[in-house]
């Protein structure tokens, strides 16, 4: 059996010791190994139901009968004694949580295999994936904690990065406020209007403003990727990679050099063969427990490149999983998912060659899941008497604010964007 001893005594012990410690906690009954520290535990949640705090008094009063399946009183006694700190209280508590994923994973697992078929194969997906979740839902907060926190944003005293991270742009964070934390993100466009220049431009934002990037890109290699990042940051003709020992100047090869002694120190980490949301969610979730401290961010290149575990009869019915899933990662790791989507062929179709809401291809829940929803458009890929170098952004959606357009500048041939003197029109809705 998985089970980690030390940590379920130091846990019980440290509510005891301290009691109002079990407000804080995310632990369940089922989450110890030992029956008698589950007892103990069930028995600390009653009382706390009860209006009162999980004591040593109370908490045997709590056990009743089943007190003598715990060790009785002595062993809570020993139990709240043996606590030097209550500061490792969290670390316990993941101990147990991890100890717990695992037993209930081999578990389903075992079920799988004596049942294999592909209906057991999609409950032993969602199963893992319930418990790659547990322990980073927030515990609910009590009133007094939101109305603390609102005020805080008030007043100005929590952090310029606390909920949202700037874009680098300045018009389109005056109307969105930023990358916001827990939010699913959906830039779509027709292929060639830049949409992955667009996300390679915030990633490399959010770094040079020391945040952390795991960029997925289904479509491109890293390599190719990185020569498109260091063509932004340096202001390099993007074709001149073909061949940069032959196509570079000496101002190339300055340029691109101190670009990539900047890029050393970057938090960016990209993956070229991950298409499988599940394994999306295990890599992000496992660099959100090993970097605690980072503010992160996670682009997605591209929404109909993924798949999800099981059969779909159609298309769009796998993307509204798709989307399900991310905004709940979004939402569970607190942190901005941008992801790209493809537009429909209707498009082209049409005088009016802007994108709507109704072009976004396999569109299932996307409307629904995401909580803004952005077009790019650039006229002079059909109108060649246009402005090649402005891109509109168009924010058709944002569940929490106004929508609108903004113009950006786009250097097509580095693939970087710019503000251009902050134009944009905004519908407050």
């Amino acid at each position: 059996m998985i089970e980690c001893t030390e940590s379920e005594q130091a846990v019980l012990g440290a509510i005891l010791y301290e009691p109002p410690l079990i407000q804080v906690s995310m632990l369940q009954p089922s989450h110890f190994a030992r029956v008698h520290h589950s007892l103990i535990f069930k028995a600390m949640r009653t009382v706390e139901k009860e209006g009162a705090e999980p004591e040593l008094a109370a908490v045997t009063t709590g056990l009743g009968e089943s007190i003598n399946q715990t060790g009785g009183i002595q062993y809570l006694t020993q139990l709240a004694g043996s606590v030097a700190t209550t500061a490792t209280f969290n670390h316990h508590e993941r101990k147990i949580i991890e100890a717990y994923r695992l037993r209930e994973s081999r578990k389903a697992a075992i079920r799988y295999v004596e049942q294999p078929n592909d209906a057991s194969l999609q409950r032993l997906s969602q199963e893992l994936t319930d418990l790659q979740r547990l322990g980073y839902s927030n515990q609910e907060k009590r009133l007094k904690e939101w109305l603390y926190e609102i005020s805080d944003d008030m007043s100005g005293t929590q952090s310029d990065n606390q909920n949202s991270y700037k874009t680098g742009y300045e018009p389109l964070d005056q109307m969105t406020g930023g990358l916001q934390r827990k939010e699913l993100i959906v830039v779509a466009a027709r292929p060639s209007m830049g949409k992955t220049a667009f996300a390679l431009n915030l990633g490399s934002n959010h770094c040079k403003n020391e945040g952390r990037c795991l960029l997925f890109s289904l479509e491109m290699g890293s390599k190719q990727l990185l020569h498109r990042v260091i063509s932004a940051d340096a202001h390099i003709d993007g074709q001149k990679w073909k061949f940069p020992s032959r196509f570079f100047s000496e101002e190339d090869y300055d340029r691109a050099t101190t670009s990539i002694a900047s890029l050393w120190d970057w938090k960016l980490n990209m993956y070229e063969n991950t298409s499988v949301i599940s394994d999306i969610c295990s890599i992000s979730r496992q660099t959100v427990r090993e970097n605690p401290d980072d503010d992160l961010l996670i682009v997605i290149d591209y929404l109909q490149m993924i798949h999800a575990a099981g059969r779909f009869e159609r298309k769009d019915l796998e993307v509204g999983a798709i989307t399900r899933e991310l905004k709940r990662l979004a939402t569970d790791l607190n942190v901005p998912i941008v992801i790209l989507s493809q537009l429909s062929r209707n498009v082209e179709n049409r005088h009016n060659k802007r994108p709507v809401m109704a072009d976004l291809r396999d569109s299932g829940n996307i409307e629904q899941d995401a909580d803004v929803i952005a077009f790019l458009y650039r006229e002079a890929y059909y109108d060649q008497e246009a402005d090649q170098n402005q891109v509109e952004v168009d924010v058709s959606k944002q569940r929490n604010g106004p929508t609108g357009t903004i113009e950006l500048g786009f250097m097509k041939e580095c693939g970087r964007f710019i503000d251009i003197d902050g134009k944009h029109e905004r519908n407050v809705v």
